[in-house]
C-alpha cells in the first residue's frame, strides 16, 4: 500500500508539470514592461525573436499609443533592410481583444534569410492595445477609406520609429500586409512615407465574411472606391497577391480593386495565385503557403532592393 501511494503521488506530480516549452508559450514577455518604446525582452534564440514596444497612432490622450510588436533579426549588427508585417482582422469583433501578438514565423524566416529585420506590430484595438481605431461602421454604409487611414496611422508611426533605429537602413523599408493589414499598407502607400521602397499586399481588403451566413463582403463597390482613393498620388511600387479560392475577396473583386488603384495613378502589379487548401485567404500566414508566393515576391523585390 505504501508503494502504491508513493507511485500515485509521483504520477500526480508528473501530470501537474507543464509540457516542455509550454511555460515559454504561456509567458507574456510584454507584461510589466516599462511604457517606453524599444526592446522589452527576448522570446526565442531562433531568428533573434524579441518583444518590443513601438509607437502607433494616437491613443485616447492624443499621444502615440504603444503597440506590442515581435521583432526578428538576422545575425550581425546591420544596418538591415526592414520588413514591417501588418496583420489581418478577425471577421468577428469579439475575437479582436483576445488576439495574440502575431508572428508570421514562416514568412518572417524568409525575409530574415534575405537580410531583413522583421517587425510585426499589433495595431490599436487588437489584443489589449486599447480602443479599436479601424471601425468602418455599418455593413450597408461602410467607411472603408476611414478604416484604412486609421490602420495607416499605426503603420506610418511604426515606420517612422523603425527608420530611426541604428540597425536599420532608412531607405529600405518594405511594407507587408495581410487582409486588413494589406488594406492598411495600401492606404499607407498613398502618404508616400519616407524610406518605403515597396509594398506587398497579401489578400488585402475589409468587410469580408459578413452577412447571415458569414459569406458576404459588405458593400464591395465601396471597397473598390476606397482602393481607387488610395491609388491617387501613391508612388511606391506594390505587388498585390490573392489566391483563386480566397473566401473573403473573390478574384473578380480583388482584380477590380487593383484596377481601380492603378486607374487613380497607383503602381500595382496584380498576381492571382493558385488555390490554396480550403481558403486561399490564409496563404501568407501558413507555412505551407510560403512556397506559392516566395518566387514571385523574390523576383519583384530583386528589381527594387
Amino acid at each position: 500500500m505504501r508503494v502504491s501511494a508513493v507511485l500515485r503521488a509521483l504520477l500526480a506530480a508528473v501530470l501537474l508539470l507543464p509540457a516542455p516549452g509550454s511555460a515559454a508559450a504561456e509567458a507574456d514577455p510584454w507584461a510589466g514592461a516599462a511604457r517606453t518604446p524599444g526592446k522589452v525582452g527576448a522570446i526565442a534564440a531562433k531568428m533573434m525573436e524579441e518583444a518590443w514596444l513601438v509607437p502607433g497612432g494616437p491613443g485616447p490622450d492624443g499621444k502615440p499609443a504603444l503597440l506590442k510588436a515581435r521583432v526578428f533579426r538576422p545575425a550581425g549588427a546591420g544596418p538591415f533592410k526592414v520588413a514591417i508585417i501588418n496583420h489581418g482582422s478577425p471577421a468577428s469583433a469579439d475575437k479582436r481583444p483576445t488576439m495574440a501578438v502575431p508572428a508570421y514565423r514562416a514568412a518572417s524566416e524568409w525575409f530574415v534569410g534575405r537580410g531583413y529585420m522583421v517587425v510585426v506590430p499589433q495595431r490599436r484595438g487588437y489584443g489589449d492595445n486599447g480602443r479599436w481605431a479601424e471601425t468602418y461602421g455599418a455593413c450597408g454604409n461602410p467607411d472603408y477609406a476611414g478604416a484604412g487611414k486609421a490602420g495607416a496611422d499605426d503603420i506610418l508611426a511604426v515606420t517612422d520609429y523603425v527608420r530611426g533605429l541604428p540597425m536599420v537602413r532608412k531607405d529600405r523599408v518594405l511594407l507587408v500586409g495581410q487582409s486588413a493589414g494589406g488594406f492598411g499598407v495600401i492606404a499607407t502607400a498613398q502618404r508616400n512615407p519616407d524610406g518605403v521602397f515597396a509594398v506587398l499586399n497579401f489578400a488585402g481588403g475589409r468587410g469580408g465574411h459578413q452577412g447571415p451566413k458569414a459569406d458576404q463582403v459588405c458593400s464591395p463597390d465601396r471597397l473598390v472606391a476606397a482602393a481607387r482613393g488610395f491609388g491617387a498620388g501613391a508612388k511606391p511600387p506594390s505587388l498585390w497577391l490573392y489566391a483563386k479560392n480566397d473566401t473573403y475577396f473573390e478574384p473578380a473583386l480583388s482584380q477590380r480593386m487593383a484596377e481601380a488603384y492603378r486607374a487613380a495613378g497607383g503602381k500595382a502589379e496584380y498576381l492571382l495565385l493558385p488555390a490554396f487548401k480550403s481558403d486561399g485567404h490564409e496563404i501568407f500566414g501558413s507555412a505551407d503557403g510560403r512556397a506559392l508566393w516566395t518566387g514571385p515576391v523574390g523576383e519583384f523585390l530583386k528589381r527594387l532592393e
